[in-house]
């Protein structure tokens, strides 16, 4: 980057009512963009990262604008939106250094970049919303039968072995996947909408990755406890292979 175009980047802050010294802007860009073409991105992140108002004003216009309609869209309760985006105020730019916009790379995009962190929050949210039950429905939750508490008694501990290891032999980006989808309740249309994928190709890669981790124990109960194909299919069904990867998931976080 050269100093004319750094030149240029300050110039334009400064044509927002962003008033920050040309030498120390153009320090702090000349090292944050190495390996990196986005300056204008960078510049903004700069300075909203040293508390500049007229930067965070520009980054709510723009930025947290845009997260609100992208949760809109994703028909996230209006009552969340609000608190994520309180939330994310308060950690993009008031939190303890490091603020969160500190940790902004230049790598992506920073309205993508925006987003994901206020979809990703705002799913965790909802799903946590949507696990709290109210003592007068708690009858109708349903109690497994005693055979499958059996079941699940006798083989728990090999099954959940089995998984660890499974999990453990999977792509870096497959169980960065599949803890996305388990545990942090990332739809399909999220995950497509994170990645810029169309949501048929974030479908095959989530069920793609599950069925490698499937097979993947299958093979190792085979192997431990000496079974039929059938057995092993019938121990994976009792043991809720997704309620399990979940909580697989919330242990190895």
């Amino acid at each position: 980057m050269t100093d004319a175009e750094l030149s240029a980047a300050w110039q334009e802050m400064a044509d927002q009512g962003i008033q920050i010294p040309q030498h120390e802007f153009v320090e702090a860009l000349r090292e944050r963009l190495a390996g990196s073409t986005r300056i204008a991105d960078v510049s903004l992140a700069f300075a909203c990262e040293r508390g500049d108002a007229a930067a965070i004003a520009v980054f709510e216009r723009t930025h947290l604008a845009m997260v609100r309609r992208a949760l809109g869209k994703l028909k996230i309760n209006p009552a969340i939106i609000d608190d994520v985006l309180g939330w994310m105020r308060f950690e993009l730019f008031v939190r303890p250094a490091p603020a969160l916009i500190a940790t902004y790379s230049g790598r992506g995009d920073l309205g993508s970049w925006t987003r994901a962190i206020g979809v990703h929050e705002s799913i965790k949210r909802a799903r946590r919303a949507r696990r709290e039950v109210s003592p007068e429905l708690a009858p109708e939750l349903p109690v497994p039968a005693p055979e499958l508490v059996a079941m699940r008694g006798a083989y728990g501990q090999t099954f959940t072995q089995a998984l660890s290891s499974a999990f453990g032999k999977l792509e870096a980006s497959e169980r960065t996947l599949l803890r996305q989808y388990f545990l942090d309740g990332l739809t399909i249309d999220v995950l497509a909408e994170l990645y810029q994928i169309h949501r048929a190709t974030a479908a095959r890669r989530v069920a793609a990755a599950r069925e490698r981790m499937v097979d993947a124990v299958r093979d190792i109960l085979k192997t431990q406890l000496g079974v039929s194909d059938q057995s092993v299919d019938e121990i994976i069904t009792l043991s809720n292979l997704d309620e399990s990867i979940g909580t697989l998931l919330r242990l190895t976080r």
